[in-house]
């Protein structure tokens, strides 16, 4: 496992316990979206990437044929593991692996998803490479991820902002972006749509294990920032910041040799 590799497993399993019982990963419209895009089937065979504490595998165990979940951080798969065997969910299985090299034969899985994770990878064209590997002929990937704001000093601030907060934060991709990548990696995109998505600003911003200075100093650089940036990113009351906004991509893409 490379350096930056280890890092980011170790900076996840410390973050286990958070990311399970952070409301935005564990439920939510959107939550709901992945799932009918996906249209999990007790036929499907699929694959959970970077599935962390394995929320969204749950649900598609719910539906599907069996499942497994991947993640690099062990504490993660820990969790997740435990959390399936309270759900009594014998469908499920998970495994430790890197979503650019995935030990998996080709073109055995029905459904590949990936939840609010992307940003994270160093490559999204290998994750993607991989996915459409892994695919049958027939299947389909779904992932949902923070979309990129469309204004370059919108997108510019948040994106320092989230690597200040999460040093794992690599890049959140426009749709553009998303567009070009898919097609170099040999699939099409035929369905999606955008999500509008409220975190609490405690939450969300305690959820990196930030200490309370290294908290009070982001706070004053947001409040700090033109009005024209902040009220496109957050809600600010009586000068307190008391949520973060964001817009999620929500696509599915097929093999594009398919049909």
């Amino acid at each position: 496992m490379s350096g930056p590799t280890r890092t980011m497993a170790e900076q996840f399993s410390r973050q286990a316990a958070a990311y399970a019982a952070s409301p935005t990963h564990a439920a939510g419209d959107d939550l709901d979206l992945v799932l009918d895009f996906a249209a999990p089937g007790p036929g499907d065979t699929c694959l959970d990437l970077a599935t962390g504490p394995g929320h969204t595998a749950a649900r598609l165990a719910a539906a599907a044929g069996f499942v497994v979940g991947l993640d690099i951080a062990p504490g993660m798969i820990a969790v997740a593991r435990d959390r399936a065997a309270e759900m009594g969910l014998a469908n499920l299985a998970y495994l430790i692996g890197d979503v650019h090299a995935l030990p998996l034969p080709a073109q055995r899985l029905d459904l590949v998803a990936c939840r609010i994770a992307p940003h994270h990878f160093h490559d999204v064209g290998g994750f993607l490479r991989e996915a459409a590997r892994v695919l049958n002929p027939g299947g389909r990937l779904v992932v949902e991820d923070s979309l990129a704001p469309d204004q370059p000093e919108v997108a510019g601030f948040l994106e320092d902002l989230e690597k200040r907060r999460d040093p794992t934060h690599v890049h959140s991709l426009s749709r553009a972006e998303w567009e070009e990548a898919c097609t170099y990696a040999g699939l099409r995109m035929v369905r999606e749509t955008i999500y509008r998505k409220r975190h609490p600003f405690d939450l969300w911003i305690r959820r990196t294990g930030l200490g309370e200075g290294e908290i009070a100093g982001l706070v004053a650089h947001i409040l700090e920032a033109p009005e024209e940036i902040t009220r496109v990113l957050f809600e600010i009351e009586g000068g307190e910041i008391a949520a973060l906004l964001d817009r999620k991509l929500i696509f599915r893409a097929e093999p594009a040799t398919a049909g």
